[in-house]
């Protein structure tokens, strides 16, 4: 996901045409709903299991997939006007956000399986 991102920062920076930003904004979309972790089933049903302290962190993340969609929507309706600045602005803001989630699902992970909370003997 973060590639694809990545892709179209790459296209608006070097001025792609306008039917390419759209394709790339619709593989995002795709990848986006496709991704394992935007619900609480798939690998976080797993980490819900081994670590129940970590259940409001990962009802967090999921629910960055919600904004994700709607910044990824947002770009669509962007683009129509032209990719211009904003747009720009917007992509360079996407990718942030999609930079933050990354890793805040790689610290949850790191948390749920190495850190040990002690207590057992």
């Amino acid at each position: 996901m973060l590639e694809t991102a990545q892709a179209l920062e790459g296209a608006v920076v070097g001025r792609a045409p306008v039917e390419q930003l759209h394709q790339i904004l619709s593989h995002l979309r795709v990848t986006l709903a496709a991704h394992p972790d935007s619900s609480e089933t798939g690998p976080y049903a797993e980490i819900l299991t081994a670590a129940p302290h970590l259940t409001r962190r990962v009802r967090v993340l999921v629910g960055e997939h919600d904004r994700l969609a709607l910044a990824i929507d947002g770009l669509f309706e962007r683009l129509e006007a032209g990719p211009g600045r904003r747009f720009a602005k917007e992509v360079a803001e996407l990718l942030r956000l999609l930079r933050a989630h990354q890793r805040r699902g790689a610290q949850l992970l790191h948390e749920a399986y190495t850190v040990d909370l002690g207590g057992e003997t």
